[in-house]
């Protein structure tokens, strides 16, 4: 199915939805390629589907081999055509190691900032190494910059994803083979305390740097993906002779880009855990602690025009939405909003409406902001056809 077909299903759906009330958050993805996009490579574009001949349009190629690149119809991430990478031990040395990449040319202009969004699939192939391997990296200029490593990398390492920033390895946890991986990353490309580094994985974000994030050069460093293994040219050990990913979802945007636009889309279905709870009001014997035990036959209650219920997640997160369940749910409605805020003081209105009165059950609202980063969540009660009392028995941020 072509993007602009899904595109056009999406349209469909979301007038369908709009004219039954019901309320509906903004795409999680750049699928209408806003201004700020710079270039979509989701293998949907058949002048894109070049591999494994030649890299797509304005692109270069570093693979040497037949299957160092190709194209396939399953695994995809979205759409109907990812990229396959495969490197072997035995492949010849291409620009100067063993790699199977794709990589922009060398004309990023000094000081950009960038958004760099893509999903990454390694192979129930991709056995535990010692040796490391970078599947994503960010090269500094090829002239007039300092040599050496590049100044920011994804790698597989032992078993893990890691960051290499500058030298320094940032651990992100185990890595699972045969099931997609969404990154984003955000990069000012700078020499200077104005730098920054922001990286997403699945959603929620996970690094924040801020400071220099390159050595210097005329120019800032350009993208490339796919496999480099450079154990395999130095001789160093290696207990694997084989390595396959599949690559798709990659948007590449400008500083007029936001998360949104760039990031793989996800459903706003993964529930987000909240460690504690508060309240501007509460009755003694229905605290806030009742909202979020898993237990629908508890509750919160507050009483009062705004008296509202406070989750905190515990750490900033990537929120798109959130459930709430209501006593007497199934019965009346209840009119409510949700405000979101980072540091628990500056909130912004995230969602505004009415809960069905016909049910009990946790009700699911999007954002209609989109996602964000947030770390509290605060809904705020204003009316029920019966009484003044807010009584929620479940409530729960939801995460992309």
């Amino acid at each position: 199915m072509t993007a602009v077909r899904k595109r056009a299903r999406a349209l469909v759906a979301a007038v369908a939805l709009l004219a039954l009330g019901v309320v509906i958050a903004p795409s999680q993805s750049a699928g209408a390629d806003p201004a700020g996009v710079q270039r979509t490579l989701d293998w949907e574009q058949s002048a894109d589907r070049t591999l494994p001949a030649a890299a797509p349009p304005n692109l270069n190629k570093q693979w040497a081999t037949s299957y160092g690149a190709t194209n396939v119809t399953s695994p995809t991430r979205d759409g109907s055509y990812a990229a396959r990478f495969e490197l072997r031990k035995s492949d010849p040395v291409v620009s100067g190691s063993k790699r199977a990449e794709i990589s922009q040319r060398d004309e990023q202009p000094a000081g950009a900032e960038r958004w760099y969004g893509f999903s990454i699939n390694l192979a129930s192939t991709w056995a535990y190494d010692t040796s490391a391997e970078i599947v994503s990296q960010w090269h500094q200029c090829d002239v007039g910059c300092p040599g050496g490593s590049p100044p920011l990398a994804l790698l597989t390492d032992e078993g893990r994803w890691k960051i290499d920033f500058r030298g320094e390895f940032i651990d992100l946890g185990p890595y699972s083979t045969g099931v997609w991986a969404d990154w984003v990353f955000h990069v000012t490309w700078r020499t200077d305390s104005t730098g920054m580094l922001q990286v997403w994985k699945n959603g929620e974000r996970v690094v924040h740097r801020t400071g220099a994030t390159h050595g210097g050069g005329p120019r800032s460093p350009y993208f490339k993906l796919g496999i480099y293994k450079w154990d395999w040219n130095t001789g160093a050990p290696s207990s694997t002779t084989q390595r396959v990913m599949y690559h798709d979802a990659l948007r590449l945007g400008d500083e007029r880009a936001a998360y949104r636009d760039v990031a793989p889309e996800r459903a706003c279905t993964r529930a987000v855990p909240v460690p504690s709870a508060s309240a501007t009001t509460y009755e003694p014997t229905n605290p806030p602690a009742n909202a979020i035990d898993g237990n629908p036959t508890t509750r919160w209650s507050g009483q009062g025009f705004g008296a509202a219920l406070i989750l905190d997640t515990g750490a900033l997160r990537q929120l798109c939405g959130a459930t709430v369940a209501w006593h007497r749910g199934d019965l009346r409605w209840n009119d409510y909003t949700i405000h979101a805020s980072q540091d628990g003081v500056s909130y912004a209105k995230v969602w505004e409406g009415r809960s069905s009165g016909t049910t009990t059950a946790p009700e699911t609202v999007l954002f209609t902001t989109g996602s964000i980063d947030a770390r509290y969540l605060r809904v705020s009660f204003w009316a029920n056809p019966e009484n003044d009392w807010a009584s929620i028995t479940e409530a729960g941020p939801l995460g992309l």
